[in-house]
């Protein structure tokens, strides 16, 4: 299957799209892809498994997601970052 059809934001052509896998600060290949289609679209996937399910952003929505990443809007604190119960 190559076409997706979002019933709000229209087709994204999978075969057609240029995908780029994200990496790790250390330059080795991470799990997501991000797809950018002629028509604006850009689509999130799992590296691993090209034919499964995928995220549709429009545009602007990329945009936004972009943003609040930069921003650190969806850091998640993580065990490292605990204050010491000495």
């Amino acid at each position: 299957m190559t076409k997706r059809d979002h019933p709000l934001k229209g087709e994204f052509d999978t075969a057609n799209a240029r995908w780029e896998r994200t990496t790790h600060e250390d330059g080795t290949p991470a799990a997501l892809e991000i797809g950018y289609a002629d028509n604006g679209l850009v689509a999130l996937r799992m590296a691993e498994q090209p034919e499964g399910e995928i995220l549709i952003y429009t545009p602007s929505e990329w945009e936004a997601f972009v943003e609040g990443v930069r921003d650190g809007e969806f850091d998640v604190e993580t065990w490292e970052d605990e204050p010491s119960r000495d």
